[in-house]
């Protein structure tokens, strides 16, 4: 994970508020994936200590700008 995580989400998002709002939602739904997938008995495919973290997932793919939102302006 690159270091400016911060630069580029000011440049990607109004402010850094609005990033973490959406890097959230988006480790909530990862997060609901892996409990669904685990409860349907599948086995995990990696052991528990190699698995990338939810929210270190969800800030990699909101970074790499793989996560759609629309944002809702108050008029």
């Amino acid at each position: 994970m690159d270091l400016d995580a911060a630069e580029k989400s000011d440049e990607m998002y109004k402010n850094r508020y609005e990033a973490i709002i959406i890097t959230s939602k988006h480790a909530r739904r990862l997060n609901l994936e892996r409990v669904r997938e685990k409860s349907e008995g599948e086995e995990e495919t990696t052991p528990k200590e190699k698995q990338v973290k939810v929210v270190t997932q969800a800030l990699k793919d909101v970074l790499e700008g793989k996560v759609a939102f629309e944002r809702m302006d108050k008029t």
